[in-house]
């Protein structure tokens, strides 16, 4: 059985500091790449280093990320934070109904990013796909299909891909040309309430 990750609880103001695009984008590149300035962040990202020191300050707030060791006096590095997180599904129901709504609120925002970015992704595959390597055109996959589990096999099964995944997160080495980035989707949604 596959070990659970241990999800530290947020409340509504944190999960509200992930629900904005950048800082998503900025936690997998911290994740990916390693420790980088916001200058640095902003160059990779296409962004200003005024905004992505805005939002990795609104990050660091809400504990995603932390100061790295200093590479110069200068700028101030930034890396993820060391604990793994997992957005959390559930909404408490001892929740009062506004924190609720709070909650409810940042879930479907950080949804919607997450399905945009799905939608683009699956607009650029759909452009290069035919231009791959046939290698590369035989590795691809997309598809879906029924599957019957209880809460505690689909937890388990959601671990286990996830930990499958966890070593292809990070940028291959310059020179390592044989890697590709890959656009992983996975989603594991019940259709029915429990009767």
């Amino acid at each position: 059985m596959a070990e659970t990750l241990p999800v530290r609880p947020m409340d509504a103001a944190q999960l509200r500091a992930l629900a904005h695009p950048l800082r998503l984008q900025l936690l997998e590149v911290l994740h990916s790449e390693g420790p980088a300035t916001a200058s640095q962040l902003a160059r990779r990202l296409g962004e200003s280093s005024g905004a992505t020191s805005y939002h990795l300050r609104a990050l660091y707030r809400a504990g995603m990320v932390e100061e790295a060791e200093q590479r110069n006096a200068r700028e101030r590095w930034w890396q993820r934070s060391p604990d793994r997180r997992m957005v959390p599904n559930s909404v408490p129901q001892d929740a009062s109904p506004a924190e609720r709504a709070e909650l409810k609120a940042a879930h479907a925002q950080i949804e919607s990013i997450l399905l945009e970015r799905d939608e683009n992704a699956m607009r650029r595959w759909m452009d290069v796909r035919y231009d791959l390597p046939l290698d590369w055109q035989d590795a691809q996959w997309i598809g879906n299909f029924r599957i019957w589990a209880t809460a505690a096999e689909v937890r388990e099964f959601v671990q286990t891909v996830i930990e499958l995944a966890e070593p292809l997160r990070t940028v291959p080495e310059a020179g390592e040309s044989e890697r590709l980035e890959v656009h992983f989707t996975f989603r594991v949604l019940p259709q029915q309430p429990p009767q």
